[in-house]
């Protein structure tokens, strides 16, 4: 299909989207964590020097490498294959020169073949319609040409300008897939606080704003319509499940229910079995904030409680821990969190062979060949070099095996803080970022990562040794989005410092 040309009518709607963009609270933390991290003085130099090449903002060279690759600076900005070789991905067989030191592309001259690949060394006018254009250019105008319904979420994932709708392949489209990314202008709207950006796009930061679209509100049976109340109680910080909840919680929760046609009897402040039969009865009715159906589970967590009574019930401070964590334990959890996101993109060469330069330092760090799960052994590297550039102990247990790990971490009794599943189920703010997961699977069998963030339960997630649907003994290092603190398979999770 031919391209949409760029005029006023195409920038009008850019600019439009644009200026309405919020985005969404459950997703600010994550897109500012990535801001933050573009912002960094040894990144942010190698996007400038690719700009000196190309003349392509620098900020828009580092949205486009957060799309592609994850912010990864082992991988080609065309579309995050490796630079060991070639891109094989589309566009396949770039850069065509080769490379110019000891077998691996150095990353700038690859990022300038790239955009010059696309045209977008000669591409002009840099302002906000402009960025617009050339990033949906950059990934294709599929969304545009073949469902025009759907905002591409390349662009405006994570904001209230996307909602669902998604090409889970090339060539195929699932209208209910909702994209796991942050698209590259809600990410440009946080840059913008950054005085420079907002500068040369000729404007300054737009007011931060709290304003989210409203959700319809849930329909009862009799075909009335109840509106969220203008001052809901507050999300608990707890999850609500049958025999755990507090008298005050699980009153409002039992009278709200009613109010929704799906009584569960008189409040008795009591999580009984007919309480849980009626959040069931309302989450099989009704769907979350973001127009996403709910989960049958008869269990009351954010999702439900704001289902219930509205956005205003459930900001996102919640998943903020209650309890001291000293000061060292935070600075530990970042600077883990930084060394495991410059390891995103890493992966096992040849595929599936648990082998590869990085993988086998990895394995090396516990004591293990090439060869051998290596989930575990990530973890534990990440936080021996963060360890070591603080001077700090490093208290992960020395094991590749996580089932082994979790044994030992719980056998410790100073500078770990375990929080078992059952815990964590019961009270998911107490998973924090920093932390490791384990996963107790099939057999003697488990998995493990580093959490990046906690969204109301719902972890985004670092994880080696995995791929992006998540499974076990996969093929690199990854930024995950999906895994819960509730799920069944969950051991623990553990803060080291």
């Amino acid at each position: 299909m031919a391209k949409p040309t760029f005029d006023e009518q195409l920038a009008a709607e850019y600019s439009g989207l644009f200026a309405s963009l919020v985005i969404r609270p459950e997703r600010r933390d994550e897109v500012q964590r990535i801001a933050d991290r573009i912002l960094r003085p040894a990144n942010r130099s190698r996007y400038e020097a690719v700009e000196a090449e190309t003349s392509v903002p620098w900020f828009v060279v580092a949205i486009i490498h957060n799309l592609e690759a994850d912010m990864a600076f082992s991988a080609h900005l065309h579309n995050g294959d490796p630079l060991t070789a070639r891109t094989v991905n589309v566009p396949a067989g770039r850069p065509k020169k080769a490379p110019t030191s000891g077998g691996r592309y150095d990353w700038v001259e690859s990022a300038v073949d790239a955009l010059a690949y696309d045209g977008l060394d000669s591409w002009k006018p840099w302002t906000v319609p402009g960025i617009a254009y050339a990033l949906e250019r950059y990934n294709g105008f599929g969304y545009r040409n073949r469902f025009p319904f759907v905002k591409s979420p390349y662009l405006w994932g994570f904001s209230n300008v996307y909602t669902r709708g998604k090409f889970i392949r090339d060539r195929v489209f699932s209208p209910d897939a909702v994209s796991q990314q942050c698209g590259g202008m809600t990410l440009l709207s946080a840059l913008m606080d950054e005085d420079e950006v907002a500068r040369r796009l000729g404007f300054a930061p737009p007011p931060e704003s709290d304003d989210v679209a409203k959700p319809t509100p849930f329909l009862p049976a009799d075909g009335s319509v109840l509106e969220f109340p203008d001052n809901p109680p507050a999300f608990p910080g707890k999850y609500l499940m049958e025999e755990v909840g507090d008298k005050v919680s699980v009153t409002r929760l039992q009278k709200r229910l009613a109010e929704m046609g799906a009584s569960p009897g008189a409040p008795s402040g009591t999580f009984d079995t007919p309480t849980k039969y009626a959040v069931q009865l309302f989450q099989a009715r009704s769907v979350d904030l973001d127009g996403l159906p709910l989960e049958i589970d008869g269990i009351v967590g954010p999702k439900t409680w704001g289902a219930l009574f509205g956005p205003l019930s459930i900001a996102s401070e919640w998943v903020k821990p209650r309890i001291a964590i000293k000061k060292a334990e935070r600075t530990l959890a970042s600077a883990v969190l930084d060394v495991a996101s410059d390891q995103i993109g890493v992966r096992e060469i040849p595929p599936n062979s648990n082998r590869g330069p990085q993988v086998e330092a990895f394995l090396g760090s516990v004591g293990l060949g090439r060869g051998n799960p290596w989930c575990m052994a990530f973890v534990y590297w990440c936080f021996a070099e963060a360890a070591r550039d603080l001077g700090v102990a490093n208290r992960v247990p020395r094991s590749g095996h996580v089932r082994t790990a979790w044994k030992e971490t719980c056998a410790r009794t100073s500078g770990v803080r375990v929080v078992t599943g059952r815990e964590a189920r019961v009270d998911p703010s107490l998973v924090t970022p920093g932390m490791v997961f384990f996963l107790g699977l099939s057999g003697s069998t488990g998995h493990a990562g580093i959490v990046a963030d906690n969204i109301n339960g719902s972890l985004v997630t670092i994880e080696g040794n995995t791929n992006q649907d998540g499974v076990r003994d996969g093929g690199g290092v990854f930024r995950r989005v999906g895994r819960k603190v509730t799920d069944g398979v969950v051991l623990g999770f553990a803060a080291f410092g």
